[in-house]
């Protein structure tokens, strides 16, 4: 059976064709373990789920790859701002090791909740900045890279085909800050990123690297991963629409320019799960948990029930009410239907 999916790359439907006949390899984005996911986090792993059992289905072999980002991952999707894990150890009095430990345990935990199959390699990045390294020596050699003295940084201007995933031009992007993320000053363009923090001495996480004592940027965490365990070239990139403009156009960019290569054929994206007016969870203030359905009654399958019954790239609303009088629990008129029938 022919299997058609939508490139974000290309904007259009596409007929999948393989690399390798009867074999595919896909690679998701994980999760930053230094909080629970929320469940509009885990709509797009239910997706991916879904993805890799139509194609088990289908009978092709299946090489599933997610990473967990345990480091590097700054406050803003760019470079600015303080790695999320550390802010999250210091907020929590943990140490990034323990939290790391406590939350990627929690995701398994909810993943198995929803129904979901696991992944079969699911690297940490802590485990894996050897290979890090040396993709961004092979960016220094091939003359895409400058350095700082915040860390090395990608030079975009180097690369004619940035933006093409997201079909930005070069001056077009914008670089969101806070007042209270700092940018450094010593940056060529807004739209170069960093792929190796060095002026960070406060910062736990540390490797020694050809630019200095430091750690990786996000970026280069899911190329140099995803590149160890599915080759330079493979088919399917998954992730959700916040992906796009930042840390998978970054990816591209940094992968192709390494290898000289196409780094994937397919890349797909799943759009949010949203709260009424377009309200984004992580936004809301409403962080709700698969521990939250559970506290309010619902089994976690109903929630993957109602994710299922919408597309991957439309919004699904959900209209959360919290309960007064049981403080951590709600109700949404959706999630009800969605218990009511799959219990007929």
């Amino acid at each position: 059976m022919d299997i058609f999916l939508y490139n974000t790359l290309s904007r259009t439907k596409e007929r999948f064709e393989p690399l390798s006949p009867g074999k595919v390899g896909i690679y998701t984005c994980g999760p930053t373990v230094y909080n629970y996911a929320h469940i509009g986090n885990l709509r797009t792993f239910l997706f991916e789920d879904l993805l890799a059992r139509t194609f088990r289905l289908n009978g092709y072999e299946t090489r599933w790859v997610m990473n967990i980002t345990d480091v590097g991952h700054q406050t803003s999707d760019g470079d600015a701002g303080e790695d999320k894990m550390a802010k999250g150890a210091r907020e929590q009095q943990m140490s990034v090791w323990e939290i790391a430990e406590k939350y990627e345990a929690a995701f398994v935990r909810d993943l198995t909740a929803l129904g979901a199959t696991m992944p079969d390699v699911l690297p940490r990045a802590t485990d894996n900045v050897d290979a890090m390294v040396a993709l961004n020596a092979k960016l220094e050699e091939r003359g895409y890279t400058y350095t700082t003295p915040e860390g090395l940084y990608f030079d975009t201007s180097k690369d004619p085909d940035y933006g093409k995933l997201g079909n930005t031009r070069l001056g077009e992007q914008q670089q969101a800050t806070r007042d209270d993320l700092f940018v450094d000053a010593a940056k060529r363009s807004p739209a170069d990123f960093i792929l190796w923090f060095t002026n960070k001495p406060n910062h736990i996480m540390k490797w020694e690297s050809p630019w200095g004592t430091g750690y990786p940027g996000w970026h280069i965490e899911c190329s140099a991963m995803s590149m160890k365990y599915l080759g330079e070239t493979f088919d399917i990139h998954c992730g959700g629409n916040d992906h796009i403009p930042v840390h998978h156009t970054n990816e591209i960019a940094q992968s192709e320019c390494a290898t000289g290569k196409q780094f994937v054929k397919y890349w797909m994206h799943s759009a949010f799960l949203v709260f009424p007016k377009g309200e984004k969870m992580a936004k809301s203030g409403k962080f709700l948990t698969v521990q939250t359905l559970i506290d309010s009654g619902y089994d976690p399958l109903t929630y993957r029930f109602l994710c299922l019954q919408a597309h991957y790239r439309s919004e699904l609303t959900l209209a959360w009410e919290w309960d007064d009088d049981k403080p951590g629990t709600g109700r949404a008129e959706s999630l009800d239907a969605a218990k009511t029938a799959l219990t007929r």
